[in-house]
């Protein structure tokens, strides 16, 4: 239950945002009047009345995520109010979405704002969660919520690996970060849960911030060569909702790739030479950019998808499938393996070629069931479905050219004496003819 001086922080708070949105004072009611006629002698500990516990409820209903985060980052305000408003959202008896993204943000916020008034960073947050949240029942977290909880440090391994500001993207780790946060339900108020999202949420807020910052100084070397390039605001982006500015992230990742999008080419051809099918790696682009795709682009969405399942893989060793859009992608033992067995990067076998082939056949049928789903939603808008199109494309060609690959090392197997990994290339190969099966059938 709120308190009479918590009452009076947040009623100030929230009265503030609601009366900037109508442009106007808002009448109070009466028994509201009253509960603040006593905040000069409000007690720190008295509960507020019902009806002020009510008017809460309403203003709070009123005042989204967003306006709510720039006032209390404009003003300033202070831990004592922060804590008030935590504890305000997380005692409710049940929660929205709104309430999830505004405790996400207001626990995160306020322990950023002590890691940078103590120069010191922030270690594991439980005990000083447990001291905000003093006072509120929590059952026992549920078998689904601590196996949740069992794929955070997963993530963080994960954002610890980003070197770039595409990959973010390219990983669609705020997404996925996102729909964990989701799973967990009312049990995301729970300070056993909200302990491990703080530390997260602090880790990835930095490096993301960090490859933001370098990316934005690419575009605006972009920007100089070409004055009439239409770039987004990096400072207008931080302060928005992410949902409402994700195609301004991922213009930003494009714009930044532009820069190095020749290099990466020169790259793919001097990494590639006569493909298995007989049409040589440089005939092959050609014929891509014929149909309007940019293969280095492409190609460079394909290795930061390997990437991502390397480390989510390694991560955590029981895994034994990925979950996509609705439909997890089965791994099979060998699989799961050829991602999580590191091998030296001059090492130039048929061991190492095995298991990159098998890296490469997932990578492709994990970005073809993104892209499947992203075109779907978007094929009947003016023009959203084209990146999504192009996509499907390039992996459509890319595949059917890997096939080749695994049945040469499926034939090379077999002349090995090893029937067994023959077998497995071509159960993988199986897969991946499935996949490809359901993008021809868009063109």
């Amino acid at each position: 239950m709120t308190t009479e001086s918590e009452f009076s922080y947040l009623h100030t708070i929230y009265m503030s945002i609601v009366q900037k949105e109508m442009g106007h004072p808002a009448p109070l009611p009466e028994q509201v009047q009253e509960v603040l006629n006593k905040t000069d002698s409000a007690s720190p500990s008295q509960p507020v009345s019902e009806p002020g516990q009510q008017w809460l409820g309403l203003l709070d209903m009123a005042v989204q995520p967003q306006p709510l985060r720039s006032y209390l980052k404009e003003h300033d305000v202070g831990e004592p109010a922060l804590q008030a408003m935590i504890r305000f959202l997380v005692a409710k008896k049940s929660h929205s979405q709104a309430d999830r993204d505004k405790v996400d943000w207001l626990v995160t916020h306020l322990f950023k704002v002590r890691e940078e008034q103590s120069n010191n960073l922030t270690g594991w947050v439980k005990s000083a969660m447990e001291d905000i949240l003093k006072g509120i029942d929590f059952s026992p977290l549920s078998a689904d919520a601590q196996a949740s909880m069992a794929e955070i440090p997963a993530l963080l391994d994960e954002v610890r690996y980003f070197e770039s500001f595409s990959q973010i993207t390219d990983s669609r780790i705020i997404q996925r970060g996102r729909e964990l946060k989701n799973q967990f339900g009312e049990e995301f108020f729970h300070p056993d849960v909200l302990t491990p999202i703080v530390n997260y949420n602090l880790l990835f807020g930095k490096i993301f911030h960090a490859m933001l910052q370098e990316t934005m100084q690419k575009v605006h070397d972009l920007a100089r060569s070409q004055p009439n390039s239409n770039t987004p605001d990096a400072a207008e982006l931080l302060r928005s909702d992410y949902r409402s500015t994700a195609d301004a992230f991922r213009q930003l990742t494009e714009l930044g790739r532009e820069q190095e999008s020749k290099k990466t080419a020169a790259n793919a051809r001097a990494g590639s030479a006569q493909t298995d099918s007989g049409k040589s790696a440089v005939e092959w682009e050609r014929q891509m950019k014929n149909l309007g795709v940019d293969p280095a682009i492409q190609a460079a969405h394909l290795r930061n998808r390997m990437q991502e399942l390397t480390v989510r893989l390694r991560a955590k060793q029981t895994v034994t499938s990925i979950p996509m859009f609705g439909r997890p992608l089965a791994l099979n033992d060998w699989e799961s393996s050829a991602f999580r067995t590191e091998y030296a990067e001059s090492e130039q076998t048929f061991r190492v070629e095995f298991a990159r082939s098998l890296c490469h056949t997932i990578s492709i049928i994990s970005r073809v069931q993104e892209e499947l789903n992203s075109y779907r939603e978007k094929k009947n808008t003016e023009y959203l479905w084209k990146k999504h199109y192009d996509a499907l494309l390039y992996l459509l060609y890319e595949g059917r050219r890997h096939k080749d690959t695994l049945a040469r090392l499926s034939s090379v197997s077999q002349q090995k004496g090893l029937l067994e990994k023959s077998k497995q290339l071509l159960l993988t190969a199986e897969k991946l003819e499935t996949t490809l099966s359901e993008v021809a059938a868009i063109f």
